[in-house]
């Protein structure tokens, strides 16, 4: 049996500051898997998507951004893009010295 996987955003515990009130919210992702000999695994990921601020000229809607997903994004394709500049460096290199084996391709 393939696991399952459900997302749901969740609205959180309303917090008063001041005259304000803050609302969180969290996207909630699950995923569970069994019907194995192995047995059954489930996997719960919690991550704060926004707050709702509501004051008295009335609400916004503010994100919480997900830089280190957006870090560990660049982070790897740089390093893709590295490799593939090592590669083209090495391919190039051969060629000028006449020694044309491309097998790897």
């Amino acid at each position: 049996m393939l696991p399952s996987q459900r997302i749901r955003l969740v609205a959180g515990t309303p917090i008063v500051v001041g005259g304000r009130r803050l609302l969180p919210s969290v996207l909630v992702t699950t995923m569970e898997g069994g019907d194995v000999p192995s047995g059954h695994f489930g996997s719960v990921k919690v991550r704060p998507i926004s707050i709702v601020e509501e004051g008295p000229d009335g609400a916004r809607w503010l994100e919480i951004p997900n830089a280190t997903m957006n870090v560990i994004t660049m982070m790897a394709a740089a390093g893709l893009g590295i490799a593939a500049v090592g590669v083209a460096i090495i391919v190039l290199a051969r060629l000028a010295r006449g020694r044309v084996t491309l097998d790897f391709f």
